[in-house]
């Protein structure tokens, strides 16, 4: 519940910042110039993007923590019925 809260106020603060900032820029890259954009699109973009590097990056060890824990469960259950016979 408080993931939900603070993922919340993170998104109101950057909708805050992205609409105070409506004028348009350009950002030069190595390979080129990107037309005239909103800043608030790039912002908005960004923090896009970022949620769903970080997602990537923390997918594979949150999958092997559900399985570890899942084999503990299995684990604990067998040597609770175990117990539980003599």
């Amino acid at each position: 519940m408080i993931r939900v809260i603070f993922s919340i106020i993170v998104i109101i603060g950057v909708l805050i910042l992205a609409m105070a900032n409506k004028e348009s820029i350009q950002i030069n890259y190595l390979f080129g110039v990107t037309p005239p954009l909103p800043l608030y699109l790039i912002l908005i973009t960004t923090f896009v993007i970022g949620g769903v590097v970080f997602t990537i990056i923390l997918l594979p060890a949150w999958i092997k923590d559900k399985l570890e824990i899942r084999k503990l469960q299995r684990t604990l259950q067998k040597l609770e019925t175990q117990k539980s016979e003599t």
